[in-house]
């Protein structure tokens, strides 16, 4: 597809000064070459040093996609067992469970019951189990009362860092050697990445962290728990540069660091399925369908990558954030043979805005045609009420967190979708899509409308999570 060098540039330009962003990076790529990459703003704004293809970032959770690369090496070379319990191949850690045995598969896919701290009394120092002060835990002894397992493997969703934490330890010993150094060997040496790093101690040539002030949702969570406001200084109007550097503790879910140089090499081997660090076909088994709670949601779960419909159009990838300071975009159109990265030295909920509105021109602002239809009464009778997060706190911390309980409610003959957090706290406009038999459409005015998934007494969100309806619960 033919691209629009000049309405891109312009496109950045203005979102970098729309947001009053530090600094962004963008790269778009083929399967054959770099067809565009540069730096908008600054990786440091006290100095004024521009952000660059050379500015080192630290990439976050796409970390995760090449610890998947890695252990389905070793699937691929008979040297490790989807099928395997974990606890075969660590046998020191311990899960507080009644469920059936976690195996190999569940870490790959965020199937595996546990959540986003050990367990339920880690609930006000969840951070302190992820993010370290000094480097990478040691995975087998950071868990010394066992994890928490909430749900039967593989029957539902929840994002883990944790397990892959494990995972990585699990490649670490079949190869015999530090996850960093296999994937210093596997990934970065065989595509030849000289500008990136398993490990994230801060090098030169790296980008400054920057955040925004605490929105409502985490002003709320810092009462619940009993965290002190502080804030920090801000260096122009509404950027605060990162004071504290935490460590990625759970280094192969998300402690690599690259520049926009190495990230655009990178997404030229996924598209050309690995460049050989796996066979194509093993490659496209990670593409293949593992979890979806409703096949005509946007978003599933592959081995290691979400699969996505942006658009219109097939996609997959992953995005990464980092505490402090830092989010990532790596997203990849096989059958259009374009690849899009994004780097900004910002923490913000900002992303998503962002990058649809990059995606939409990439694809030539493409016709985005979902039909609104006014929910009728048989509808409204079945969907209005209030849902509410599963039980096990500890793997539905996230969605406990950034939504908690979601009512739908009918107000002046239109029906409305409402969250105690999150995007939602004002109740929003829902309608009837023709996306499938359950999917409705939520009339946010993105680019990309969200949609979500009301099927009998389960809702889903286009992020996997699913609440089910609770007849005795009230609406406020």
């Amino acid at each position: 597809m033919e691209l629009d060098i000049n309405l891109l540039k312009n496109t950045v330009e203005g979102i970098v000064k729309k947001h009053q962003l530090p600094g962004m990076g963008i790269g778009i790529v083929s399967s054959q070459e770099t067809l565009f990459i540069q730096g908008f703003g600054y990786s440091e704004i006290e100095t004024q040093t521009k952000h660059s293809e050379k500015t080192i970032q630290r990439i976050g959770s796409i970390t995760k996609t090449m610890t998947a690369l890695a252990a389905i090496r070793l699937v691929e070379n008979g040297k490790l067992d989807m099928e395997s319990k974990v606890t075969d191949l660590v046998p020191s850690i311990k899960f507080n469970s009644k469920f059936s045995s976690i195996k190999v598969k569940h870490l790959f896919t965020h199937t595996s019951g546990i959540g986003e701290m050990p367990e339920k009394k880690d609930f006000s120092a969840a951070d302190i189990k992820l993010w370290g002060d000094t480097g990478p835990f040691d995975i087998p002894n950071h868990y010394p009362n066992g994890i928490d397992v909430d749900f039967e493997p593989g029957t539902d969703w929840h994002y883990a860092n944790h397990a892959w934490g494990i995972l990585g330890e699990i490649v670490a010993r079949v190869e015999n050697d530090s996850w960093h150094n296999v994937i210093q060997k596997v990934i970065f040496d065989k595509l030849g990445m000289s500008d990136s790093y398993p490990g994230d101690e801060p090098v030169d040539g790296m980008s400054v962290g920057y955040h925004r002030d605490s929105g409502q949702d985490e002003l709320d969570r810092m009462e619940l728990i009993g965290d002190e406001l502080i804030y920090g200084d801000l260096v122009d109007k509404v950027n605060i540069r990162g004071v504290k550097y935490d460590y990625v503790g759970t280094a192969a879910a998300g402690s690599v660091m690259s520049t926009l140089e190495d990230m655009c090499t990178y997404s030229r081997a996924l598209l050309n399925k690995s460049n050989g660090i796996i066979s194509q076909d093993t490659f496209d088994s990670m593409l293949e369908v593992q979890y979806s709670p409703d096949p005509d949601l946007s978003i599933k779960m592959g081995l290691g990558f979400q699969i996505k419909s942006i658009m219109g159009h097939y996609a997959y990838g992953h995005n990464g954030g980092i505490s402090g300071g830092w989010n990532t975009v790596m997203l990849l159109f096989p059958k259009l043979d374009i690849g899009l990265i994004i780097h900004l030295n910002l923490s913000s909920g900002l992303v998503d805005e962002i990058t649809d509105d990059i995606v939409y021109v990439l694809l030539g602002k493409p016709s985005i045609n979902i039909v609104k239809t006014p929910i009728n009464d048989e509808q409204k009778n079945k969907i209005i009420g209030v849902y509410i997060q599963r039980p096990g706190f500890v793997a539905r911390s996230r969605p406990i967190r950034s939504l908690g309980r979601i009512q739908i409610i009918e107000k002046d003959n239109n029906v409305y979708i409402q969250s105690r957090r999150g995007e939602w706290r004002e109740a929003t406009k829902i309608f009837k899509s023709d996306y499938g038999s359950n999917i409705y459409v939520v009339d946010d005015g993105k680019i990309n409308p969200t949609l979500i998934s009301i099927n009998g007494d389960t809702l889903t969100v286009d992020r996997l999570a699913s609440l089910d309806k609770d007849n005795r619960a009230k609406t406020w």
